[in-house]
């Protein structure tokens, strides 16, 4: 009888190892479960910032190409102005020469040549 008892008495200590072991590893279960959505909480914090890097990225992108359009209208621009000026000046200068006859040609000349002797003097 005594035997008996001693053995119970092993095998229930054993069991009780074993049950101190499986509540163990189900609080360890449970704690990794918190952690899990701790991890989870932080993937989504992660994925959330490069949704807004890669849109920060993009909009810095696009104002970039906005400033060379513009620039390029600028360009455009100015160059139609310098265009028409030009153009303008060419055509007054030759609109004044053809309207000089050679009267007043002469006239300019001996007039001109007049000045210079009165300046030699």
């Amino acid at each position: 009888w005594y035997q008996r008892r001693v053995r119970e008495a092993v095998v229930s200590t054993q069991s009780t190892g074993a049950y101190t072991d499986a509540i163990a590893e189900e609080k360890a279960a449970v704690a990794s479960l918190a952690a899990s959505s701790d991890i989870f909480d932080i993937k989504r914090e992660l994925a959330a910032l490069e949704v807004e890097a890669e849109y920060r990225r993009r909009i810095k992108q696009v104002s970039v190409e906005v400033k060379k359009r513009l620039d390029y209208q600028v360009e455009l621009e100015n160059t139609k102005k310098a265009f028409i000026r030009d153009h303008i000046i060419g055509w007054l200068e030759s609109e004044v020469i053809a309207s000089i006859t050679p009267e007043q040609e002469e006239a300019n000349i001996n007039q001109c040549i007049a000045s210079l002797g009165m300046l030699a003097q």
